[in-house]
């Protein structure tokens, strides 16, 4: 065990032959291509396994514009892979992503293994719809009302005259 005296406080650090979950992040410079970013993963996965490590995913080199200019670069190789390694081997694998001149950022995580998603399929019900009821009766005719329209006009007048009072 190894003990951590940072900021007052004893925190216990296990030196454990047990193997962690991480993963490997990183960016390589455009100036080399792609076929050489994809042997520098090799040479991590390579250093990963000689250390008794285990690849649990394996992950693709692909380039990719960034958000912002890393040390004055648009553009970049990101690469990326989950591996299970001890917890004291894996300063070698830091180490060697930042003495590396090809990689301009890189990131290692401990990480647990997450439980698969299971994707909720929502079911469609098929709606039907009622058939509207066909009659064999035929509606009754209703007789059309017929008004003189120059008498309704003559009556609206009337009413308008006494509503506004002229």
């Amino acid at each position: 065990m190894l003990l951590n005296l940072k900021y007052r406080r004893a925190n216990i650090i296990p030196m454990s032959n047990e193997q962690n979950l991480y993963e490997a992040a990183y960016l390589i410079s455009p100036a080399y291509s792609e076929e050489e970013a994809r042997n520098f993963q090799q040479t991590l996965k390579n250093l990963v396994q000689s250390g008794g490590g285990f690849i649990d995913q394996e992950g693709g080199v692909e380039k990719r514009r960034l958000a912002y200019p890393i040390k004055k670069m648009r553009e970049a190789h990101l690469g990326s892979f989950r591996f299970l390694l001890s917890g004291d081997k894996i300063a070698e694998i830091d180490g060697k992503l930042k003495t590396s001149k090809e990689v301009l950022r890189h990131l290692l995580v401990h990480t647990k293994r997450q439980p698969p998603r299971t994707i909720r399929t929502q079911v469609i019900k098929p709606i039907i719809l009622d058939e509207p009821e066909i009659s064999t009766k035929k509606p009754d005719a209703k007789p059309a009302e017929t008004r003189e329209p120059a008498s309704d006009i003559a009556e609206i007048d009337k009413k308008l005259e006494e509503i506004l009072g002229k």
